[in-house]
């Protein structure tokens, strides 16, 4: 049976689809909360307000609004990430086993959906709430793979509902704020693959003349298995900036939320030296989110968009699960980096009905080669995107929008030990070397209806 660690929840059922892929975002960050802006790479997103959408980058720039509004988004995810490697395999210095590692789309494709609604109270005064995903990944390997000990499923789902006010102080400045309250659920772990049975089988001789015994395993089986969830409470804040008509400027900021996933911890395959099989937490961080946007006009069709957004991925440094015996398990040292990404679009108002876009962006990857996983397989990302709004009535209009992601191939090297003091002094070990290639295609769509 294959291995999981799920930190399952019974959240609404219309948003049980969130998930994304590490090849979209940085670390497992997910930006697919609104089509217009990814029409445009997210470039200028936190001062560009075209819809209700608006508010999960930026809670200030609801007060622009005069009318109450509606958005709706739905983006269709489509990952392609390919891993190439092999294993080996040690008793102390000598080699004892070797295999290939490879496996072709270890990420599902993912619906990811969003709701708005901002509305004006008074004329210093405008409220709104969204329902979105700001993080999510998933990757899924075949019980085939030659390196399952490493990675079999990691996943991670999360829903935010952001309830936000903005407070117009002037003419040209609003500030805004909300609250965060975000359920998330989570599967990560490894299993026993081909390669390590065989290996084990093939030296099992050899070992028994040593006078050791090897553990028989079955490939396929767990190596440990987690299940848990939590309600973590945040908030994020915003400025939105219009020094003149042409000009918004804004800065806003979504701070780090503190989850502890808490459920069951279970391993199929006896060789650790200790209990697996009992209930466990995991602490899992969702880093804090800051971004500078300038929307600039040119004239009555052209405008520019720029951004840069810091994302604090530092604080992600282990998966440790904390074990109900007091026992900490350490599952895997991940050792984020901080991460930046730079995006920049245009926005053209064809006619009455029709406004195109287009954009790039940068996405700065969170790891180094030592640090990057097989469950999180992070890497630096390019963005091309285009979309259009269609303008039906007054108070009407679609929104669409594709993105083509293309991310750097990246080696990853990993090693683990298998067996503690096989001999007096001489551990088994294992060492994954490869490489990570990922593509992804995004397609999205949106309506926005004023009341």
């Amino acid at each position: 049976m294959k291995q999981q660690f799920s930190l399952r929840a019974s959240v609404c059922l219309a948003l049980a689809t969130l998930a994304s892929s590490s090849a979209l975002a940085a670390g497992f960050q997910v930006n697919e909360h609104s089509a217009n802006g990814l029409g445009r790479a997210m470039a200028g997103q936190a001062a560009k307000p075209e819809n209700a959408s608006i508010l999960a980058t930026n809670p200030a720039a609801i007060g622009v609004f005069k009318e109450a509004e509606f958005s709706a988004s739905v983006s269709f995810i489509d990952p392609n990430v390919d891993i190439n490697g092999a294993v080996t395999y040690d008793l102390g210095d000598t080699t004892v086993g070797a295999g290939a590692a490879q496996e072709d789309n270890i990420a599902d494709t993912a619906i990811v959906p969003g709701f708005f609604y901002v509305s004006p109270i008074n004329e210093k005064l405008s409220a709104g709430v969204g329902v979105f995903t700001t993080y999510g990944l998933r990757s899924d390997y075949s019980d085939d793979f030659g390196a399952l000990h490493f990675a079999d499923t990691a996943e991670v789902k999360t829903v935010t509902a952001n309830p936000a006010v903005s407070y117009k102080v002037n003419k040209q400045l609003m500030v805004g704020f909300g609250l965060n309250i975000t359920y998330a659920e989570a599967e990560i772990g490894s299993g026993v693959s081909n390669t390590l049975v065989d290996t084990l089988v093939a030296f099992a001789p050899n070992a028994e003349a040593l006078g050791v015994t090897l553990p028989e395993l079955t490939a396929g089986n767990s190596l440990f298995s987690m299940e848990g969830d939590d309600i973590g409470f945040g908030w994020n804040a915003g400025v939105f900036w219009q020094p003149t008509d042409m000009t918004n400027i804004a800065l806003s900021y979504r701070a780090e939320t503190k989850l502890e996933l808490e459920g069951d911890v279970s391993s199929e395959t006896p060789i650790f030296p200790i209990n697996l099989n009992q209930p466990g937490s995991l602490d899992l961080n969702l880093a804090a989110i800051t971004e500078l946007a300038v929307d600039q006009k040119i004239d009555n069709q052209w405008s520019v968009q720029a951004s840069l957004t810091f994302t604090d991925w530092s604080t992600f440094e282990k998966l440790e699960a904390n074990l109900e015996d007091g026992v900490d398990f350490l599952i895997k040292q991940e050792n984020f980096d901080d991460s930046w990404r730079a995006a920049l679009g245009v926005t053209y108002i064809l006619n009455d009905e029709i406004t195109l876009r287009a954009g790039y962006a940068y996405d700065d990857g969170v790891v180094s080669v030592e640090n990057r996983s097989l469950s999180i397989p992070d890497t630096d990302r390019h963005w091309f995107s285009g979309g259009m709004t269609y303008t039906m009535s007054e108070d009407t209009s679609i929104d669409l929008a594709y993105v083509f992601i293309d991310g750097r191939e990246a080696d990853i090297n990993k090693d683990r030990t298998i067996l503690n003091n096989v001999l007096p002094g001489t551990n088994f070990t294992t060492n994954f070397t490869g490489a990570q290639s990922a593509t992804a295609h995004i397609l999205s769509v949106q309506m926005n209806t004023r009341f």
